[in-house]
Formats: structure tokens, sequence, C-alpha cells
């Protein structure tokens, strides 16, 4: 049973009754906060009574009154503790509660009933996901919060942020390896990750984790607390659709504490029963430290941390032949690679080597924090960040050829952050909190030998010795993509909520606003791209081809680029009334506008060929939230507590910056294409323009007129819009203090993104199983076929306009069991079954690759299907044990398992089977004599396609149909994470060591079989089959094949994958030694 009724019973003649809340309640708060109502002996309210909040290691703290019916609240104060809690009224007596443990986003309930022999009770502490279920009216929404005790004694192998975000049961890292987070099965770029209440979120969407780095956005030491909520009514939640993540960050007190930490995994040293190589992985190690104290007691205090991380992998083991290396590749010579660079470095190019001994991931954190206490009724804290990461991509390397040095790349990512808070309390029933920030993001991609254009050498030979356009391959110079690739983000906030406490009534009003400043860069070409077939050819600068991208005329560098602000307004009203006792009201609304003055440059052409504009902007397109939510308690004869919770309001979340940047930089317009053919490797040809090594003064061929690619917003577009709705019941069960759980909750949407192609064409024709097809020849295979027959030759392949539709679902289910930290142990376990359905996934930083990788039956339809990050099933429990054995020094043990479904996946043509230009259509799935097979293929071959089809049953069930939109689904992923930690003596009195043992995928270390995570990878489809006509009314198949050792040609559907990135599908363990004082 919960530790407030154990309180009722056995000392309910002391007086003092606490209650917690641990309930998310304060959406962009860095402060907890306390309530409660003063009773007198007799039960009836005592007003008027003095109740003192103090911070014992700050000095900070609270003076409030009860009112007429006894209740007092305080707000803004500090997250954690211990707090000391005094209760005083002339006649009526006092009382002193110690210990008391305040949580993030959270009111906790300390009711007092005065009178009588009165005592000091025992602690009052706000757990997180291993501790109890709070009951308390403030609890009406889902959420998990993840204290000191979780954070130290649950396994974080990866000292992350998604460790700490799959604690919830409704969170799931859907790709450990790019740290994903899908809440309620969403898009892993909608949610809300804030620390200390403002966003850390990639402020322009580059991130496949939604975060700027590719590493963890704050060290995790400097970590007081964590808040995850997916159903957070409260009026100041914003601009999330998934989940909201917010952490707040540790503060100085009066006395001064500090911590050297290290934390390594050697791959080397990690086989276990798997003996393979770790893959793009050697070691990676954590160092860093934090220092806090005093600078005025009991005024003035700071915080400081500074954080190391570097992952150190291989670099590619590519080879000419003969070199020994992993990877040699077939007919490239040392002799070819030294001769190319002989001839690179007499133009004046840099070509570098084939020399990349390691790949370094460094990512560095730096924190400094300073805490006032102003006076009784004002306090401020003001926070420094900053975060600079860099991650050398080296690409270029394949079975067919090399890349050289200069070809290699650096991202480089700064961050700084500067935030301002501030809580004051204007009176005892008038208070406000409010933030002030600034962010200054920027990416660079360099190349890592400086500005070149790109240069390809092909050296593959025909039966006569010369060479021609084929493999062997060797890359050099600055990758074209590289050649300006700039982003930058300066991001302004400003958040004021106020609330005023009226009798039953707690209202709440205010404001917040962002605004960013974008530019983005994207030149790709500009220095120019050349292919070379030989070495001759390319020491005589006959070149095969030669691309140019430049401004066009009457435009510059400049207008290339994006540039842009956005300003986003909200305006939020909340009444929370406390209808009765047990009966908790809150309902109220937001509303957000977004603001711009800039827009893409106006392309007549387009408008004349589509009919709307394409600078429309975002500007105006606000959106209304109403919201309401309650909670209800109950409790039997015996105490136990239960309670009804749930809620219903609409979300806006958030439309990445890069989407709505496409329209900038892709308006047809700015950009001029020059491209030269030398197909013969004429030397007269490549004499006109003549092949230059300088970037910045290539010779510029006549412009082609080449295809306008556009991108587009709808003119009404909205930002993504969802009706969210809960009901969760908890219950104290009789036995060791069980909480059980049920939770249901739902996501309709309302407005969703959905991105559309405007230059498909007219279909041409329909194909057996009844799609479109859009070929020239709507019986005739690929070869030759023109695709997007009807489409405008003026606009490119994609011409994209990102839309709404209300389109979409999410429904799940989750039961619960908890036991709270208790005689030396807690534990938890829950289990979810649910789906989640969406229109476009939503993938890419790119329009045109949203639009590709999206799979659908007939283009442009808008159909929902399973979403990408859809978990049907998934398990999630944590025990851990923990009790002082050596003196003061405690010993934990600890386990967390994850299990879950699969990820979905479409089977598939293998290539563009309705001749729209994309790979992405779902097969057919036939009985046999439904479909022919292109000629030379065997019968022994076609028996086995259908053999196969008749054993797998997502493919069986469906024969003589087209296969469902993610209709198939990866196996079942097992996790089992392991963690020690044992304290040891320091060298001074208060000082302690501590070595921890972290293990992740502890089923792995056991079996080489188990903890293997199979999937069909990005972008989620399976081959089948590929197509090659229809004949007869019956499509054509190519099937794939391998030959055995015999020559014989067998059947080879795409098989799943094993997903073998770092620390996916292997195991690996962290030690870690820390020293606190």
């Amino acid at each position: 049973m919960n530790r407030t009724q154990t309180l009722r019973r056995s000392k309910l003649a002391l007086g003092l009754i606490a209650a917690m809340a641990a309930a998310p309640v304060f959406a962009q708060s860095t402060s907890a906060g306390v309530a409660g109502q003063v009773t007198g002996a007799d039960g009836q309210p005592v007003a008027g009574a003095q109740v003192i909040i103090t911070h014992v290691d700050s000095g900070t703290f609270s003076t409030v009154t009860t009112d007429a019916n006894g209740r007092y609240t305080a707000r803004g104060l500090r997250v954690g503790g211990p707090y000391t809690i005094a209760v005083n009224k002339s006649g009526a007596g006092s009382d002193t509660e110690n210990n008391v443990f305040l949580g993030l986003d959270q009111v906790t309930q300390v009711n007092a009933q005065l009178g009588g022999n009165q005592q000091t009770l025992d602690t009052v502490v706000v757990t997180g996901t291993m501790g109890p279920v709070d009951f308390s009216t403030a609890n009406k929404g889902m959420g998990t919060t993840v204290g000191q005790r979780e954070l130290q004694n649950t396994p974080t192998p990866n000292r992350s942020i998604q460790d700490v975000a799959r604690l919830d049961p409704r969170v799931n890292v859907t790709d450990r390896a790019r740290g994903e987070i899908s809440a309620l099965g969403q898009n892993s770029r909608m949610n809300n990750i804030s620390v200390d209440a403002v966003g850390v979120n990639d402020p322009f969407g580059l991130e496949a984790n939604g975060l700027p780095y590719v590493g963890t956005p704050i060290s995790q030491d400097s970590i007081e607390e964590y808040s995850i909520s997916t159903a957070n009514y409260d009026v100041t939640n914003s601009r999330s659709i998934g989940a909201n993540i917010n952490a707040v960050t540790k503060s100085g007190t009066n006395n001064f504490h500090g911590s050297l930490y290290y934390s390594y995994t050697d791959a080397k040293n990690l086989t276990g029963d798997n003996p393979s190589e770790y893959r793009g992985f050697v070691r990676d190690w954590t160092g860093g430290l934090t220092f806090s104290g005093p600078i005025v007691k009991d005024k003035l205090f700071f915080f400081v941390s500074a954080e190391q991380t570097k992952n150190i992998a291989p670099g590619p083991d590519y080879g000419p032949v003969g070199s020994g290396a992993t990877n040699e590749v077939r007919n490239l010579t040392q002799a070819d690679i030294d001769r190319i660079i002989q001839i690179a470095q007499g133009y004046g190019l840099n070509p570098g080597s084939l020399d990349a001994s390691s790949v370094d991931t460094d990512s560095k954190r730096y924190l400094v924090k300073f805490d006032w206490n102003i006076n009784a009724d004002h306090r401020a804290s003001f926070r420094f960040n900053k975060v600079r990461e860099v991650e050398p991509i080296l690409g270029g390397f394949s079975a067919n050829g090399i890349a050289l040095s200069s070809y290699w790349y650096a991202r480089k990512r700064n961050n700084d952050n500067y935030v301002l808070n501030l809580y004051n309390d204007w009176s005892e029933n008038f208070s406000t909190e409010s933030s002030l920030s600034y962010t200054n993001y920027e990416v660079l991609r360099d190349g890592l030998l400086g500005d070149q254009p790109q240069v390809i050498i092909n050296l593959g030979r025909n039966a006569n010795g010369q060479y021609n356009n084929t493999n062997p391959y060797v890359d050099l110079g600055e990758e074209q993509f590289s050649h300006y690739n700039e982003l930058g983000v300066k991001t302004w906030k400003a958040f004021t909520a106020a609330t005023l406490f009226a009798g039953d009534h707690e209202f709440k009003f205010g404001f917040d606003y962002q605004s960013d400043e974008f530019y983005n860069l994207f030149g790709r070409t500009q220095f120019g791209a050349y292919t070379f077939n030989g070495l001759d050819n390319f020491a005589n600068g006959v070149y095969n081809r030669f691309d140019l991208y430049q401004p066009a005329a009457g435009y510059t560098l400049s207008d290339v680029a994006a540039k842009w602000t956005l300003k986003q307004y909200g305006f939020f009203a909340q009444d929370t009334w406390q209808a009765t006792d047990n009966l908790s009201l809150q309902y109220g609304f937001r509303y957000d506008l977004p603001k711009t003055n800039d827009k893409p440059i106006y392309n007549p052409r387009f408008e004349a060929a589509y009919g709307f504009r394409n600078d429309t902007t975002i500007d105006g397109n606000g959106v209304f939230q109403p919201r309401f939510s309650f909670n209800y308690q109950l409790s039997d004869e015996e105490g136990r507590m239960a309670q009804l919770r749930g809620g219903l309001g609409l979300f806006q979340g958030n439309t990445l910056g890069v989407w709505l940047t496409n329209p900038y930089q892709n308006n047809g317009l700015t950009v001029s294409t020059y491209s030269i053919r030398n197909n013969a490797d004429n030397p007269a040809v490549s004499a006109l323009y003549p092949f230059s090594a300088d970037p910045y003064n290539q010779n510029v061929p006549p412009a082609i007129t080449s295809q306008m690619v556009v991108d587009t917003l709808a003119p009404d577009f909205k930002q993504p819009t969802v009706w969210k709705s809960s009901f969760g019941i908890d219950a104290e069960l009789p036995w060791w203090g069980m909480v059980a759980t049920m939770e249901w909750q739902g996501l309709r949407v309302k407005d969703g993104f959905f991105y559309r192609n405007l230059n498909i064409g007219a279909p041409t024709g329909v194909l057996p199983d009844g799609r479109f097809t859009y070929y020239r020849n709507p019986n005739g295979g690929t070869n030759g076929n023109t695709q997007r027959a009807n489409a405008n030759p003026a606009f490119g392949q994609a011409i994209t306009v990102l839309d709404n539709t209300d389109k979409g679902w999410a429904n799940f289910v989750t039961v619960g069991l908890k036991k709270p930290f208790e005689n030396d142990w807690s534990w938890s376990f829950n289990y979810t079954v649910g789906r989640s359905t969406e229109v476009n996934a939503g993938t890419s930083s790119q329009a045109s690759s949203n639009f590709r990788d999206n799979i659908y039956l007939n283009p442009n339809e808008e159909v929902a299907k399973t979403a990408n990050t859809s978990t049907r099933h998934r398990v999630n429990a944590g025990i851990t044990w923990s009790k002082k054995l050596f003196g003061d020094y405690s010993t934990t043990v600890s386990a967390y398992y994850d299990g879950h479904s699969g990820r979905p996946y479409t089977w598939a043509f293998g290539n563009d089977a309705n001749g729209d230009s994309y790979t992405r259509d779902p097969v057919f799935i036939p009985a046999p004599g439904q479909v022919s097979f292109e000629a030379g293929t065997s019968q022994t071959v076609i028996d086995e396609f259908y053999a196969y089809i008749a054993s797998q049953p997502e493919l069986s069930r469906y024969q003589g149909q087209i296969a469902p939109l993610q209709g198939g689904e990866s196996p079942w992923a097992n996790q089992l994470d392991l963690g020690f930690r044992q304290e040891l003596p320091g060298f001074m009195a208060g000082h302690k060591g501590e070595l921890r043992l972290d293990i992740y995928n502890f089923l792995n270390l056991l079996n080489k079989d188990w903890g293997v995570e199979e999937r069909v990878g990005y972008p989620f489809t399976r081959t089948l089959a590929n197509y090659a006509g229809v004949v007869n009314g019956k499509y054509v198949y190519s099937l794939p094949t391998t030959t055995d050792g015999n020559g014989v040609r067998h059947y080879n559907p795409q098989a799943r994958e094993v997903y073998d990135a770092k620390a996916v599908s292997r195991w690996a363990g962290r030690i870690t030694l820390k020293y606190s004082f």
C-alpha cells in the first residue's frame, strides 16, 4: 500500500499526514510545488495557519498561509530536497515534517492534522519509475518521473537521454544505434525535449534522434531529475505530438560538492560468445567533473560541469590488390593510386592519402549555473552551457572503389545556450514563473583538406586494356555535397506563467514566444565535379563528365541560401477547480500563432503550371487548442487508495524547420546547372572548358535549360495537431505496497503532414491488380520505357507540396504493477499493446525524399497505414536491490528488460512497377498461374518462389492480392541490461568512491544468438520480385536469384538483416569509476 495510508493507519494520532503526488503538471516548469490541507484535532479546516517550506541544503524558504478551507499551495520551489515543512497555528498546535523530497513538474501534497501529541514523521520521498503510483488530485495525465535514485541505479550503458526515456512504457527507442525515441508510435522528431524547460531539440530537423547532436545534449551527471509525459493537459504544454521529456539541472547548495568520473568501453575485450568484430566501434570513453557550492551562504550558489565523450572507430579498411586490407578492391593497384596522387598534385590539388587509422567522434559539453535567493519571495537561476561535437564521415568506399582523404568530410556541431529563470511570489495568492533563453546552433560540413572540386577517376578496362567508365574507381577532392553546406539557427524564447489562487480555484494564464532565425546554405557542386576515364585522360585533362552549379544570372550565392525568420506566439489560460475533496477538474485553452514576414522567391512559371503560388508560408495559420482533464480519488475501508484520471485535448507539434525552409531554397530560379557529357572522351570537347583545380574559378560552360525543382507549402498549411485522450485507473493492492495500473491513451490526427508530388502526370493505364501505371507503354517492361509519361517536362521529378491530412491515429493500453523502494528493493512491470498509423512517415529532411520514401499503392493517395515507428507489443520491467553491506557504503544490483515487437515493413517490387519514377510499390502476391515469369526462369526457381510464399503467413494469407502496406513485421527484439554499483571509502570523511559496471544486452553475452535484432532496413520495404512488364493481362515477374556451388540458380528474396550497429545485436560492458565529495 501507499506510504500515505501506512501513515494514516499507524500514526493517525500523531497528526501530520503526507501524501505523495508525482503527477507531471507543469509542462514548462523547472521547479516543484507543494500543497495540502491543514485540519485541527476535530477534523475541521484550520484557516490562517503558517506553513514554512525550507530547502535544508540551501536555506531557500517560502512562507504561505492556509485559506478559509485550510488549504495552502507553494510553487516555484527547488527540485529535490530534503525539505522541512513546518506548520504552526496559535492555539491549534504546530508540527514539522522533515526529509520531504519534491519532484520536477510535480505538486507534492502534505496534509497536516494539528493537535494531540505531535511528533515528526518519517521521510516523504517522491520517486520515479521504480516508485509507487502517486495518488493525488493533481495527477491527471500520463507520465513518469525519474529521480536521483533511478538515475543512479538503473542500467544506463550509453549514459544518454535514451536510456532514461525508455523507462516510460509508452516510449520506445525504435533505433538504438541512432537514438530515435518514439512515443505513442509517433515520429522521433515529434517529441519536445527540454532542459530547464528550454527546448534542446534539433532546431532544424536534420538529426534522426530529434536532438542537435549525435551524443546527449547535456551531461547526465548534471541532471537532478527527469519528467517524461505523453499526456499532459496543462495549457503550458506546447509543441509536442509525442512525448515531453524535461530535465532539470542540479544546483549548488551551502556545502561544497564535486565529482570526478571516467567511463570506458572497449570492444576488443567484449567478445563473449560472439567473436566477430564490432561494426564501426573500437572503444569509447567519457570523462568529466562536477563542482558546486555557495558563493554567499543561503543566498548565491554555483554548479559547474565539464564532460568529454570520444567514440573511437576504425577507419574503412579498403585498399588495392596486395595491400592486405580486409577489403581489397579488384583490379585496383597501388601503382594506380600513386600515379593518381602524383597527377592531382601536379594540378595543384591536395588529394590526401588512403590512411585512415581511426574515425573519432568527439563531443565536449560544458555547463555553468548560478542560483540566487533574492529574498524570501523571489529567486532566480542562470545557466550557460555549450556543446562542441565533431563527427568525421569517411564516404566513397565500396567493393568497387576507394576514396582518398580529401574526399572525406566532418560535421562540426556547435551549440551555445543561455537560460534565465525567475520565480516570484508577489503575494500568498499570486506567483509567476518566467524564463528567457537564447540558443545559437551551427552545423558546418567541411572537407577535411579544404575547398577543391570533386574528382572521380574510373579505372575499368575493356578487353583491349583501354580505360572506360566502369569500376574500379578512385574519389578525391571535396565531395560535391560539401562544397557549401552551412546551417545556423538563432533561437530566442520567452515564457511567463502566472498563477492565482482563489479558494478552490487555481487560475493560470500567460504567454510564450519563440523566434527562430534560419540560415541554410546548401550549395552543392559549386566547386565543380569531374569524372575521368583512365589515368591518361586524367593526366591530359580530358574529362568524361563535368557538372557545375552556380547562382543563376541576377542572383548571388547569398540568394541560394535560405534566410528567414519564424516567430511563434502562444497564449494560454486555465482553471484548476478542486470541486470536492476527491474531485479535481482542469480546463483551459492555448492558442498558437506563427508569423513570418519572409517569403520564398516567387516563380511565375510554377503558378502558371499548377495554379497556386510557390511563395506561400505558414504565416498567420494559428491553432486554438482546448483541453480538459480530471482526477477522482477513492479509498476503501482499509484506507487503500484508488484513483481515476483522464483527459482530452488538442495538441500542436512543431513542423521541422528544414521542411518549412525547403520552399525558400528550392524555388526553381536561383541556381543554374551546367553540364558537359563527353562520352567519347574527346580532347577537343574538354579543351573548350578546361579542367580547373581552382574551386573558385571554374570554367563555366553555357547553361543548360534544366528542369526546375520546386518545393511548396499548401496555402492553408498548419502546424501538425492531434487530439489526445487518456483514461487511467490506479489502485493500491494489499501486498507489499504494490500498486496496479491500467491506462489507455488515444491519439487522433487533426492536421498531420502529407507530401504530394505535383509532377507525376496523369496515368496512362491500369495494371492487372487495379493500380494505375504512368509508363508510356502500360504493358512494357522497364528498359527504355518512359516513366511519368504525362509529366510536365519543364519541371523535375519531384515538385512537392507539403499539405495537411486528417488521417492517422494511435491507441495504446498499458497494464502495470509497481512496488516502491522499501526493505532494500523495488520493481516494476509494464505491458503495452497498441498500434499507430500515419499517411507520411516524414523520415527525411528533403521534401523530395519524404515523398520518395513513403510507401503507397497509387501516388498521392491519402491513406493511413501502420506507422514505421508503431510497436504492437512491448514489455518493460525493472528491478533494483540496494543495501549497505559494508558500513555506510551501498551495494546495488539492478536489471532492466525491454522486449518489443519488431518494426513493420512492406513487401514490395524491387524496382519501379508503376512508372512513377520511384521504387516503393507494394508487390502483388500471386497464387500459381496468376503471373508470368521472364524468359529463362527455371521451373525450380518458380517452384521455390511459390513455396516461399506458402511458408510465410504474412504473404500466404494475401495470395491473389496486393501486399498490405506495412503488413510485414520484423521478429521480436529482446534486451536485458544489468547494472552493478558499489560505493567505496574515500580519502577523507564525507568522500566516497564508486565502481560501476553496466552490461548492455546481457543475453547476447550468454549466447550469441540471443539479444539479436533482425529488421528490414530503411525505407522498410522488402523485395519479393521485380517488375518486368505485362503480357496478356498478367504481370511478368523477374525473380531475384542466387547461384549455388554447382551453378544452379535458386530463388533468393530479400532477407531481413541483423542490425549490427554499435551495441545493437551485440553485448557491451561499460566500467565507470567515480569519486565524489
